[in-house]
């Protein structure tokens, strides 16, 4: 007679079926929860200029859709599209809050050959009369020299940028010999006139230092002499001489140096 092997059945753990559904039961939850989760709060940082209404309608998410919904990429290509966006980070947390970090490019100046606005990243935008108190340039600068310009400009303290009512592009030039090719002549607000090189533009950040040195005198400061201490001052002279060109004020008038003694 054969040997018949018994079989032993296994009782359905019943218990251990409902922990194992219901665990996945949550985590379905949990992931449906936080893929349909709305923003709870945007945050925006870096701003001057751009409105955070702006930045909002430009991404898309005024509504205020699910945060999980909306891809991290497609949210900084949108806000990339804002003209005074230098570059743009989001961020996103499990609790609903979204996080916009903007570089914003400042505007420099209007340049009246092109009737544009110049930002400090190299590009220029359309003025629409959006952007008030910045200087004017008001004449052509060769491409390479211009480039430079904006990269040393953009440097410069934007209270001192308002005070500067117009660029000019003057290369010093002697008897047909360029003796400064990357000089500018700046004309201030408050009627002064400021000579300054590319290779010297930082110096433009203590203005208001050297203006309080000159008192009530105006005249032309010279600040692109290539030795740093070296800032020279002319008064303007009489009446007759005040509407003649700045290189020839200097002809009739007082030069001193920072000090206040003359030459």
């Amino acid at each position: 007679m054969k040997n018949i092997k018994r079989v032993k059945k296994r009782k359905l753990n019943i218990k251990a079926l409902i922990i194992l559904l219901l665990i996945i039961y949550l985590i379905v939850m949990l992931l449906y929860t936080l893929f349909t989760m709305p923003i709870k709060n945007i945050y925006i940082t870096g701003t001057n200029l751009l409105k955070d209404h702006e930045i909002i309608e430009a991404a898309g998410i005024k509504d205020y859709p699910a945060i999980f919904k909306i891809s991290k990429k497609k949210l900084e290509e949108k806000i990339n599209s804002l003209e005074l966006v230098e570059s743009v980070e989001v961020k996103k947390t499990l609790t609903g809050k979204l996080t916009i970090n903007i570089t914003e490019a400042t505007p420099l100046f209007f340049n009246r050959n092109t009737n544009k606005v110049v930002l400090s990243n190299n590009t220029e935008v359309e003025n629409n009369s959006k952007y008030l108190g910045i200087p004017t340039l008001i004449n052509y600068v060769p491409s390479d020299i211009l480039k430079e310009f904006i990269e040393a400009f953009s440097e410069i303290d934007q209270d001192i940028i308002k005070m500067i009512n117009e660029i000019e592009y003057n290369p010093d030039i002697s008897e047909d010999i360029t003796i400064d090719e990357y000089r500018f002549l700046l004309r201030m607000n408050d009627t002064n006139h400021v000579y300054v090189n590319i290779i010297n533009m930082e110096r433009l950040n203590d203005y208001e230092e050297i203006f309080a040195t000159i008192g009530d005198l105006r005249g032309t400061i010279y600040l692109d002499s290539y030795n740093a201490d070296n800032i020279i001052f002319e008064a303007f002279g009489s009446d007759e001489n005040n509407n003649t060109d700045a290189n020839d004020e200097g002809n009739n008038t007082d030069r001193t140096d920072e000090d206040g003694s003359q030459d």
